[in-house]
């Protein structure tokens, strides 16, 4: 069915994410846009097993969805949807012996064939052919090893690569075909620990790869991400990263992860999995969904979300061809078009141009997708798409030329046909296949993709216009057709970001179009944008200048933003929500040097809202805002007489409280942690004594995502957010975690282990400080000016290598 939509109004209908074990298919329209809500749970899921290790593919615009097959049985589940919210059952793509436990399913599309790659038990690899990606698939493989989690990344030059887990990370092999694999290197991608999970994607020369570790039981089981120049190795973590984390609330335990392109044709979706707990057979875990986000370089999620989101955007004009003939949406300009079994057919093979064109036509800047295949008896001619057409003076075509091999492109202006500009395609290149044509209209120019290999980047003196199909010297068929006026992750700018979460400044909501300015980042630019020395950006802002963004607020709470500025002048800023003040301006000092200033808290009621952020006096650089939940601190003690007084979380090791003495169970390393996640300004003083003269021990404060990094031979004593004041031998540290151990400031100060010490650890916004025994001026007075502080979170003890004893613990508000 050939749909056309409207720029619309975001709107929500609420409804349960569940599929239907009916084969239906998914049509609805930008006003039926349904919710979702994660863990998201399907029909037909493996019973007490669930979802585990999603994968998604994208295929003539549908959507398949494989998971890994529960250890007793054989088969591998397939999903189908087009909207990403309802889904369909197919069945059992595969039923042979190999597929019994499969774990990690992923399938690829090359060439006219589907192979999916999986490991049984996590036992090495086969890699499994199939004509449809609902199968039947079969084994075209013996083992191939390569431990477990495999994926295929194609590079722009249809060269393929295989990453997989390792002992010392992910690894990665070159493949010569689908089905024949290279010796891995070592691909720089590595959490401390076992990694697994990769996937590896391309965007602006750079590569990026997502992984996971570090136990599937593990609620500290968690994303990060990597970049290189290189798809094979030197992949460094990004500093953004625990990438995605959460170890309380709703879901826990998220990792393993795949990444595609939503219905919009623009968004980025992330799919992963939560843990439940344990199965019947191996864990129990469902599948969650959450949109990416991109400034620059820098790759975020709006996310991990636990509350009811919208839908996935359709694309402004999109046609499935799965109607009985084509309507009068489509102008037939040339040729013999039909819509016959679900595709779009030219029959004609005169050598004069056939063309097919759509009514609707795009706004400036755009992207737009196609899918085409020459008849099987053609070896000549050209097919392909036509974007950009405003008449037949003005317009632009990609296509494939069956006769060179080759992809081409060429540009009409005022009536004047410029010079085809021609990349090679793969040996291999079957025409006769369907293949997927791309065309994304930046700020930067036309960017041209098939298969999703990036081939040309042109500039031209068009901007929207109409897009469609055309033949010459051939017949051919077409599949699924959209275009969307968004490109690079503009629908960031519009849709409703979730609260809690981080916003990016650059993301505002959008405007008039301003053909007068020279944009930088988006072409509505109402204040000045400017690029950072990593190719992020930020807005630069003065007087008067007002942004509104479109939030969807969790839950009802008082909340409290991170918001990371550079202050030229004095400047004040003003929050509204729908037009209304929500506090008394906020007032900040000028300060040369990027800082986080976090704002006194506000109500935010639940739901949908516009949040505005007005400069009302001064000028300042604005990057981003995070939202959190925020709770009084309330004076505390635990004297610990007779057991605790304060509801402490253990973790790693049992603790202990008698004769007014909290300690671990033993002297390997542990943590307590105690108040509330919203925690934002307070002192922890306690005392503690070593009782060996090695290891440490000290204050937790601001922490947050606490896990066991003890269980399941994990190892880890990082598995926490927050800082930690330690207390050695050897003097004082300031150490920040953050699932990794960074040292931000030591004081020598030599440590008695005979002897208790008071130690004092102060949170006022930024600045962390640490007294020790009766010093009236702080060992240790550290800004945290990353682009990162920690500004909340729980209190805390924390013990290595140190039976350690505490005594006389409070805490009290700043």
């Amino acid at each position: 069915m050939r749909r056309s939509f409207l720029k619309m109004g975001m709107i929500l209908m609420t409804a349960a994410l569940v599929g239907c074990s009916e084969k239906t298919e998914n049509t609805i329209s930008q006003a039926e846009k349904q919710s979702y809500t994660n863990p998201i749970s399907l029909a037909d899921e493996w019973e007490d097993y669930g979802i585990g290790d999603p994968y998604i593919l994208k295929f003539n615009g549908t959507y398949y969805l494989y998971s890994s097959t529960r250890d007793t049985d054989t088969g591998i589940k397939v999903w189908r949807s087009r909207d990403l919210v309802d889904w369909t059952y197919e069945g059992i793509t595969a039923d042979i012996a190999e597929t019994q436990a499969a774990y990690a399913p992923e399938v690829i599309y090359w060439n006219g064939s589907f192979y999916m790659y999986t490991s049984p038990a996590g036992n090495g690899h086969y890699v499994l052919k199939s004509d449809s990606p609902t199968g039947p698939f079969e084994l075209v493989t013996d083992n191939m090893g390569k431990s477990i989690d495999g994926s295929v990344f194609v590079d722009d030059d249809g060269k393929m690569y295989f990453s997989h887990a390792g002992v010392d990370g992910i690894e990665v092999a070159k493949m010569e075909i689908p089905t024949v694999m290279g010796p891995s290197v070592v691909s720089g991608a590595y959490m401390d620990g076992w990694t697994e999970g990769s996937t590896i994607f391309k965007r602006n020369g750079k590569y990026y790869m997502t992984y996971t570790g570090n136990h599937v039981f593990s609620k500290g089981y968690r994303i990060d991400y990597a970049v290189s120049d290189s798809p094979t190795e030197g992949f460094v973590p990004a500093s953004q990263n625990p990438l995605l984390l959460s170890t309380t609330g709703a879901t826990v335990g998220l990792g393993h992860n795949s990444i595609f392109r939503g219905p919009d044709l623009d968004t980025d979706y992330i799919v992963y999995h939560n843990l439940e707990g344990a199965g019947v057979v191996g864990p129990l875990r469902h599948m969650d969904l959450d949109r990416l986000t991109w400034n620059g370089p820098d790759l975020g999620v709006f996310g991990p979300t636990t509350t009811t989101q919208e839908g996935a955007d359709r694309p402004k004009f999109e046609d499935f061809f799965d109607e009985a003939k084509l309507d009068s949406t489509w102008q037939k300009k040339k040729g013999r078009w039909k819509i016959a079994d679900g595709f779009l057919e030219q029959k004609s093979k005169s050598a004069k141009q056939a063309m097919l064109l759509s009514e609707d036509k795009s706004s400036a800047a755009y992207t737009a997708e196609f899918h085409v295949k020459a008849a099987e008896s053609s070896t000549d001619g050209l097919l392909g798409a036509v974007f950009s057409y405003q008449d037949d003076k003005n317009y632009g075509l990609a296509v494939i030329d069956q006769a060179t091999n080759s992809f081409q492109t060429r540009f009409t202006i005022a009536g004047v046909d410029e010079k085809w500009e021609t990349s090679e395609l793969p040996e291999d290149f079957d025409a006769s296949k369907l293949h997927e044509i791309r065309v994304e209209k930046a700020l930067d120019g036309f960017r041209f993709y098939i298969d999703g290999m990036q081939k040309q980047v042109r500039t031209a003196d068009l901007a929207g216009g109409a897009i469609g199909y055309l033949t010459e010297n051939t017949a051919a068929s077409f599949g699924y057709v959209a275009f969307s006026d968004l490109v690079d992750g503009s629908n960031s700018f519009d849709f409703y970001k979730p609260v809690p979460g981080t916003i990016q400044a650059v993301h505002y909501q959008s405007g008039d179009q301003k053909a007068t300015q020279d944009p930088v980042y988006r072409l509505d630019e109402p204040v000045t944008i400017q690029t950072t020395d990593d190719g992020s950006y930020y807005t630069s802002l003065e007087a008067t200048d007002e942004l509104t963004y479109r939030i969807n607020v969790s839950a009802e709470s008082d909340y409290a933003v991170d918001l990371r500025v550079k202050v030229a002048t004095d400047a004040q800023v003003q929050l509204t929500l729908d037009g209304e003040n929500l506090a008394d301006p906020i007032t900040l000092s000028a300060n040369e040097t990027w800082q986080t200033v976090t704002t006194p808290s506000f109500a935010l009621p639940e739901g949908q809202h516009e949040l505005g952020v007005t400069l009302v006096s001064g000028s300042l650089d604005f990057a981003e805002m995070t939202f959190f939940e925020q709770q009084d601190v309330a004076a505390e003690k635990d004297s610990f007489a007779d057991g605790a007084d304060l509801d402490w979380s253990m973790f790693e090791n049992f603790w202990g409280a008698q004769d007014h003495v909290f300690a671990p169970k033993d002297d390997a390393f542990s943590k307590v942690t105690v108040g509330e996640t919203g925690w934002m300004d307070y002192s922890v003083t306690t005392t503690v004594q070593l009782t060996e003269d090695k290891g440490q021990a000290g204050v937790i404060i601001r922490g947050t995502n606490p896990a066991n990094g003890r269980e399941l031979n994990q190892n880890n004593e990082n598995f926490i957010q927050g800082y930690l004041a330690l207390v050695t031998k050897d003097g004082v540290t300031l150490r920040k975690q953050n699932y990794d151990a960074e040292e931000l400031a030591h004081a020598d100060q030599p440590i008695d282990a005979s002897k208790p010490h008071q130690i004092k650890v102060s949170a006022i916004g930024t600045r962390i400080l640490v007294y020790v025994d009766d010093s009236k001026e702080p060992v240790i007075d550290y800004e945290d000016i990353s682009d990162r502080p920690f500004t909340h979170g729980s209190a805390g003890l924390t013990s290595a290598q140190n039976k350690a004893e505490f005594t006389e613990f409070s805490i009290d508000p700043e």
